[in-house]
């Protein structure tokens, strides 16, 4: 397998650092960068494929407050 280098952010990379130490406490194995950009990748995949449930969210705009942003998420990303 080829690597190659690339170029982020010290933001970035330490959010990288932190999802690989979750998925290795939830895995219980090493995980590397190159892992936690794969699970990524999967997630952005999944999501894309996912239909939007239009009937929940006509339903939730009716009901949203101001502290609906979480529910919001849940609706349209699952």
């Amino acid at each position: 397998m080829a690597y190659t280098t690339i170029k982020v952010t010290d933001e970035v990379k330490r959010e990288l650092i932190k999802i690989a130490g979750e998925l290795k406490a939830e895995r219980g194995e090493e995980v590397s960068l190159n892992d936690v950009i794969e699970f990524l990748i999967t997630l952005y995949e999944n999501r894309r494929k996912k239909p939007l449930d239009m009937t929940a969210f006509k339903k939730l705009i009716t009901e949203m407050r101001e502290d609906s942003s979480e529910r919001v998420d849940d609706v349209v990303y699952g």
